[in-house]
């Protein structure tokens, strides 16, 4: 069963339960190629918004007091999900009045407010149109408020200038599974006099249901198509588990928690453990900022065991002022039963590779160590000060070697692992470590075995 479970308290946003919008990513329709610069392939998406609230929905142009729309391209390959490219965002500039959510279009909106239950659909071709598209880092996900004019408003460039850019190879990965994200946001959707975010039934932020993803198919050439439903109010880390093992398939090994920034924006981890079959399991995580614009600069995962095969994946940033975003990975530090990733403090370069808003950083390496469940730590970059405990698969804290199969027992079954292990010349057997399987790998099972676990 797939575990999904809230850290911290949604309470913690303290917002106000008020007639308001609520505006979700109701559908993800028509891709555009535009082709290939160097090693870089540039695409948009299309996307049709949808109000699930109970008041219209800003859309005025000319002002900030309209949606602005984030698309990303995703790929999960080896059981790990990675985000492989980003667009600027897209500023809308008129709304329509249609009910592709089947929410029953209630009417009285306008090109300047989208209605209650009404949809307003923008084609790949306005997505990724050069001239209306903004930089990201001048948006605060949180509030929904936003520098404008923007930077680059009216201009165009190359081919995939401000486009979503993917590295060319990065789409012709055999094997693979694709997915696009959408996302909008606004500051309608948060009370600016309060400093608070409108809350809907259930005491949960509206604009905590802003993504959804759906499935990408992707040609050798290039081309690429959505495929099967959109999946409404998911961020690609649900895909991870439910379409983990293959399309459809889910994937119980895949823990997704969320977890709220106290009085901010709501992020995610997700993490899996694989067992590699030579007495060694990879641990994966993938962090994931819906909107917070705290953003994280800091990941600590627990470690025991020996580490090794360390793994870092983020994403580009590209044109006009986002260019400025330094792209510096993250180096692991190893400490005293954990491991940490962190990028340059916010006091330090507000330009550092911070997990920002609408972005997914992978973390990855090898241990010795079982897998249990457990916490990792985010510490935020804007605020040094904030930190939070995430639900997550982590190494176990003591090794018992003798417990072969993980299960956290010792017993028959762990003997039969090992006797298979060690029939088959398997590394997982080879208890002394001089590489040879004899009576005296037998005997120091035998040996740990009796001991126990810690």
């Amino acid at each position: 069963m797939f575990r999904i479970s809230a850290i911290a308290a949604l309470a913690a946003c303290c917002g106000v339960s008020a007639a308001a919008p609520d505006v979700i990513c109701g559908a993800l329709v028509d891709v555009n190629f535009y082709g290939t610069l160097g090693e870089t392939s540039a695409y948009s998406v299309g996307t049709t918004a949808c109000n699930a609230g109970t008041t219209n929905l800003d859309w005025i142009d000319g002002t900030p007091n309209h949606p602005v729309i984030q698309v990303s391209i995703f790929r999960l390959l080896d059981g790990r999900m990675e985000q492989l490219g980003i667009s600027f965002v897209k500023h809308s500039f008129a709304s329509l009045q249609g009910n592709a959510c089947g929410f029953g279009c209630q009417g009285g909106g306008t090109f300047s407010s989208l209605g209650v239950g009404c949809s307003d659909p923008y084609g790949a071709g306005l997505n990724g149109s050069q001239s209306d598209l903004g930089p990201r880092s001048e948006i605060n996900a949180w509030n929904g408020q936003f520098v404008y004019p923007y930077t680059s408003i009216n201009q165009s460039g190359n081919t995939i200038f401000k486009r979503i850019q993917v590295p060319r190879v990065d789409m012709q990965s055999t094997g693979a599974l694709y997915f696009v994200e959408g996302q909008y946001t606004i500051k309608d959707e948060f009370d600016i006099a309060n400093g608070v975010p409108f809350l809907n039934d259930e005491g949960v932020p509206t604009s905590f249901n802003n993504a959804s993803y759906k499935r990408l198919n992707v040609n050798s050439n290039g081309n690429a198509s959505t495929t099967g439903p959109t999946n409404r109010e998911k961020s690609v880390m649900i895909a991870w588990q439910e379409h983990g093992l293959g399309v459809n398939t889910p994937d119980p090994d895949v823990v997704v928690t969320m977890a709220v920034v106290p009085n901010e924006g709501k992020l995610e981890v997700a993490s899996k453990a694989t067992d590699l079959g030579d007495g060694t399991w990879r641990y994966d995580y993938a962090v994931h900022n819906q909107n917070s614009h705290m953003s994280v600069g800091t990941v600590t995962v627990p470690s025991s065991g020996t580490i090794s095969d360390y793994y870092f994946h983020d994403i580009n940033y590209h044109s006009s002022v986002d260019a400025a975003i330094d792209g510096t990975d993250w180096a692991p530090v190893e400490g005293a039963g954990n491991i940490t990733w962190a990028t340059t403090p916010f006091a330090d370069d507000v330009n550092a590779n911070a997990i920002r808003w609408g972005t997914t950083y992978n973390y990855s390496f090898v241990s010795t160590s079982a897998p249990m469940a457990g916490e990792i730590t985010l510490g935020m970059w804007r605020d040094a000060g904030v930190s939070l405990s995430v639900a997550a698969t982590v190494p176990s804290a003591a090794d018992c070697a003798a417990d072969m199969n993980g299960d956290g027992e010792l017993n028959f079954f762990d003997i039969s692992a090992f006797l298979t292990a060690f029939g088959n010349g398997d590394a997982s057997a080879d208890f002394t470590g001089e590489g040879e399987f004899n009576f005296f790998d037998i005997s120091a099972f035998l040996k740990a075995f009796g001991a126990g676990c810690p």
